[in-house]
């Protein structure tokens, strides 16, 4: 994940190694931790020993819209995903099948949270990610994914509107002017993850851009 953050420009405050760990990279500063010590300051079981902090620039949804756009992509919404793992999956299919940036609304987890950041595998800093409302988002229309009940989305025209829109798994989308779309599924099945559906949808937008 560091080495992906550095491959995308971020610059690094804090690099800490534990002892007898060598990994080189360009830091404002560097630091070797003991094992306690680097065990007492990571958040996983059984880390690399590498961390790093860095600061991120808040970015305004027009901003990460205007990204969207400049791409040929539509903006990607988290309208209330609360499970970190969830939102770095989704940030880590966003950014692989090629969309530019992704806007966090109120009630979402961090995209930049530590666990967010793991689940993304640090793909995250290849998008522009805002966090915002809906307010802020009002006069832009597009896509909501809903589990059922919504068109077909091999008919609806996904590439081409500004917004594609994904709820909550336990709420569901809290804007209800979307054009809702539907992915099929097997007799009995109640739901895909939310990750897994964006995943659907973000590479089907790819295959109609023929990138």
């Amino acid at each position: 994940m560091v080495r992906e953050a550095l491959a995308c420009g971020v610059e690094l405050e804090v690099l800490a190694l534990r002892d007898g760990v060598r990994f080189a990279a360009p830091a404002e500063r560097v630091v070797t931790l003991g094992e306690r010590a680097f065990s007492s300051v990571t958040q996983t079981v059984s880390p690399q020993g590498v961390l790093a902090i860095t600061r991120k620039a808040d970015v305004a949804v027009a901003d990460a819209m205007a990204a969207a756009r400049a791409s040929g992509w539509p903006l990607v919404v988290l309208d209330g995903i609360q499970d970190p793992g969830n939102v770095g999956a989704i940030c880590r299919a966003a950014a692989a099948a090629g969309a530019a940036a992704v806007a966090a609304l109120e009630g979402s987890a961090d995209p930049f949270s530590p666990k967010a950041v793991r689940a993304s595998a640090g793909t995250v800093f290849r998008l522009v990610v805002s966090r915002g409302r809906w307010s802020e988002m009002s006069e832009w229309g597009g896509f909501g994914a809903v589990a059922r009940g919504g068109g077909s989305y091999i008919r609806a025209d996904l590439a081409n509107r500004p917004l594609l829109a994904f709820g909550s798994e336990v709420h569901g989308l809290r804007r209800n002017d979307l054009e809702l779309v539907t992915i099929p599924m097997a007799p009995g099945v109640e739901s895909l993850n939310v990750a897994a559906a964006a995943a659907v949808l973000l590479f089907e937008i790819r295959r109609r851009l023929g990138v």
